[in-house]
């Protein structure tokens, strides 16, 4: 038995990009590449553990393609006599609404949970039982009442505890193997990378409810690192999201699963593909402050064109990538970088898209001289100052002159 896992696919126009839609584009490239190797490997079932979409609040015009999307890609796999479960995600990115949309579409042998439920997938020969446990929304549960005077830590334990007895609860109701879990939840011990942050103040899925239900496999979205959770004794795998959706994913390997069950219904051993997928690059140019060379970012930046190419042959993976460029240099430096020159090789390098040039620059120390004080005139100033800088004496000339003129303007 072969059974396919999937999460945090975000389908979404409104990504930067060198249009609105163009990483829409990509992100259905990538579900007719998962579709057509998940057909091509005859997987028995497939999992969508939550997040199809980017934002829960659209126009319906947005909303319309976005959903048709989504079900054009169910359609396919059913199609191809595919069983799909998919579970709503993140309230802020799946709204409930959607799903009971795609529900609304009656797509042969595609199950829609919005809701927590213990169900049996029917494979022919095999049956699986199969816990959904979508997204929860927090937000719905603070404003409750009796939960509204409680601090956050305690709403989290809370809410944490409620998830435990629900995953037990529902497992005890599953009566064949393989039996798994389906959820879109952060794991206690998973590796949360960048998002550690965002989640840090969030319920979690326990050890005690994965160990102490009897799953065979844990099939989980949300953290978009792919990842097999480590310090648990059942199999627990978050697969991450098949294509890069920022900079902060610039590191990771965007794949989806293929899980392999022995005939007795357990997990192969090393049974676990991982299918990478051809997402957009994200590609960073980082030129720090050298001690060592403080003119090599001015020599690289000014130009790029010739540093990244040899002999014609282009020596960074700019080609197809989404580009940012970080630099830092003196107040003097940042005169002589052209930003829209980088741009302009960027994109002669063949970089699909120049999301941002971000320029550190470094403040010099300025001097003050002891004898200054606020009775100066603005002359006096001025001729202070020059000194201080070290100013030639023919510049410090032209700018006392135009300096008086201007004093004549307002009538100093």
């Amino acid at each position: 038995m072969k059974i396919a896992q999937c999460a945090d696919v975000h389908l979404g126009i409104g990504y930067p990009g060198p249009t609105p839609d163009a990483r829409f584009k990509d992100i259905c490239n990538v579900l007719d590449f998962m579709a057509d190797r998940i057909i091509e490997e005859q997987c028995d079932l497939v999992l969508v553990a939550g997040d199809l979409f980017k934002d829960a609040r659209v126009f319906l015009d947005r909303a319309s393609v976005e959903i048709a999307a989504a079900v054009a890609w169910l359609r396919k796999l059913s199609d191809a006599g595919i069983p799909v479960v998919v579970i709503s995600g993140t309230p802020s990115h799946d709204a409930v609404a959607a799903y009971e949309l795609l529900r609304e579409m009656r797509i042969p042998g595609v199950d829609i949970f919005t809701t927590p439920e213990a169900i049996s997938a029917d494979l022919g020969l095999d049956l699986v039982s199969i816990v959904c446990l979508p997204g929860i929304n927090r937000s719905t549960m603070a404003s409750k009442e009796e939960f509204s005077k409680l601090a956050a830590h305690e709403l989290n334990q809370l809410i944490t505890d409620r998830v435990t007895q629900a995953v037990m609860g529902l497992a005890a109701q599953c009566k064949c193997q393989p039996k798994i879990l389906l959820s879109h939840i952060t794991c206690a011990g998973a590796d949360k990378g960048y998002e550690d942050l965002l989640q840090q103040q969030e319920p979690v899925l326990t050890k005690e409810a994965v160990e102490g239900s009897g799953f065979d496999l844990v099939c989980l979205g949300h953290i978009h690192k792919a990842q097999k959770v480590e310090g648990l004794t059942v199999p627990t795998f978050y697969c991450g999201s098949p294509e890069r959706l920022s900079f902060s994913e610039e590191a990771n390997n965007p794949c989806f699963f293929i899980h392999h069950f022995a005939s007795d219904g357990k997990l192969s051993y090393g049974g676990t593909e991982i299918v990478s997928t051809p997402a957009r690059r994200y590609y960073t140019f980082d030129f720090p402050w050298s001690e060592e060379d403080p003119n090599a970012v001015v020599e690289v930046l000014t130009d790029l064109h010739n540093c990244l190419t040899d002999g014609g042959e282009l020596k960074s993976p700019v080609e197809g990538a989404i580009v940012r460029v970080r630099y830092e240099c003196t107040e003097a430096q940042a005169k002589l970088i052209n930003q829209n020159k980088i741009t302009r090789d960027l994109y002669e390098l063949g970089a699909f898209y120049v999301q941002s040039i971000e320029a550190k620059v470094r403040r010099e120390t300025r001097t003050r001289a002891a004898e200054a004080d606020a009775g100066m005139t603005p002359a006096e100033a001025l001729a202070m100052w020059g000194r201080v800088n070290e100013v030639s004496e023919d510049e410090l000339t032209e700018l006392a002159k135009r300096a008086e003129t201007l004093e004549q303007e307002v009538g100093i």
